[in-house]
């Protein structure tokens, strides 16, 4: 399952140069879907931040399929209440995959990192 509370993102290495979500981004906004509206721009999706407690069957989520969690762009306030969902979503597991690990390293201790995550 994937859970894309943010989209967009930026390159920072050459392991982005064939992004699948950048081109994936782009054919979504141009089929007119509303959550690629501003194309690979980060985009908060606030609106879906609860979806996983919706779910009822225990699943392995990916974080951000379609962005980096850890973007620069994305404010710290806003991952935390994306870790205040996996936090209470205590049936699923949830894979967060990141290029940005010095951001990560920043700011790790101030969220709350439990066996699900």
């Amino acid at each position: 399952m994937t859970w894309n509370p943010v989209t967009g993102c930026s390159k920072v290495s050459a392991g982005c140069k064939h992004c699948y979500a950048e081109t994936m981004a782009k054919r979504l906004k141009a089929m007119g879907v509303y959550r690629y509206r501003n194309g690979f721009k980060i985009t908060l999706q606030p609106d879906i931040l609860n979806q996983p407690m919706k779910w009822r069957e225990p699943r392995i989520v990916f974080v951000n399929s379609m962005s980096d969690l850890f973007h620069e762009d994305v404010p710290l306030e806003y991952i935390k209440k994306v870790f205040e969902t996996m936090v209470r979503c205590t049936q699923h597991t949830f894979q967060i995959l990141t290029k940005r690990s010095k951001r990560l390293s920043e700011i790790s201790l101030k969220l709350p990192w439990t066996s699900n995550i």
